[in-house]
């Protein structure tokens, strides 16, 4: 058995609240609101830096967001863009961001920051408020098992934005400021996602995850009381859980107390779709 500081109380993770409308609006708006006060600040000389996206600068970036937020404008561009014909063996969404980057190739960053301006609003509180019809399908994906339309616009649309505002700060060397009542609701939503991914793999164990930082927390993942705690930084937790750190890299940015051995177990099953 772990110890866990008497201080902290993990929450389980399988319990943490889903959003609902008015709260997916109200992340969707602070990410759109933070992204382009980032943007603005890039330096013409930045936009070419590369950064953890393989293949991607933080022009790039810039240009899958555009892309991103004016899918969420209207049905007709939505299904435009996921229905995309893919490569053998490719996910519809790496090719629908094929798509986004080939159709702005020639854009520069400030039509890029403009064209999010334009279409951000809208698409935000359609996903929030509109397509009804189409949050009621769910689509096989590879890494939830099973993809909500609902999920997608409520919660994975601010992850992904979230997710990529820190891509940017670290490909620029920049520090990524967390705040209450936001990015800690972004994280605590990656671990209700974790959660649904890795209960099933820990054999009817539990496990802790302690992420510090002020956007961080404690949850239990798994029945009973928990064997290990996975200690880490709660950025360094995402950029693992995203797929930008390998294995090992995240591994060698973890502490582990108790059952070394199940705590491992854990981190090669936790995947998130951001």
């Amino acid at each position: 058995m772990t110890t866990l500081d008497p201080s902290m109380t993990a929450l389980d993770a399988l319990r943490v609240p889903f959003v609902t409308a008015d709260e997916a609006y109200a992340l969707l708006r602070t990410e759109l609101e933070r992204l382009l006060a980032l943007a603005e600040t890039v330096a013409p000389a930045d936009w070419a830096k590369p950064t953890a996206c393989t293949g991607w600068t933080v022009r790039d970036i810039l240009a899958h967001q555009a892309g991103s937020y004016a899918s969420g404008t209207s049905y007709r561009e939505m299904l435009r863009q996921y229905l995309v014909r893919t490569k053998p063996g490719q996910l519809t969404e790496d090719a629908t961001n094929e798509l986004q980057l080939a159709e702005r190739a020639d854009a520069s960053p400030g039509q890029l920051i403009a064209e999010i301006r334009q279409v951000g609003p809208v698409a935000i509180r359609k996903w929030a408020y509109a397509f009804r019809l189409f949050k009621l399908l769910s689509v096989p994906h590879p890494i939830p098992g099973s993809l909500s339309m609902r999920d997608l616009m409520w919660v994975i649309h601010s992850r992904d934005t979230w997710m990529h505002r820190l891509d940017i700060c670290r490909a620029l060397g920049r520090s990524f400021e967390p705040t209450t009542g936001h990015d800690d609701r972004i994280v605590a939503l990656v671990m209700r996602d974790a959660a649904k991914k890795l209960a099933p793999q820990l054999g009817g164990q539990a496990v802790i995850f302690d992420l510090s930082g002020l956007a961080g927390g404690v949850w239990k993942i798994g029945p009973g009381e928990a064997a290990t705690t996975i200690q880490m930084d709660e950025l360094d937790f995402n950029i693992y859980a995203s797929g930008r750190y390998s294995y090992a890299e995240g591994r060698a940015k973890t502490r582990i107390s108790g059952d070394v051995g199940l705590a491992e177990l854990a981190l090669k099953h936790t995947q998130v779709l951001y």
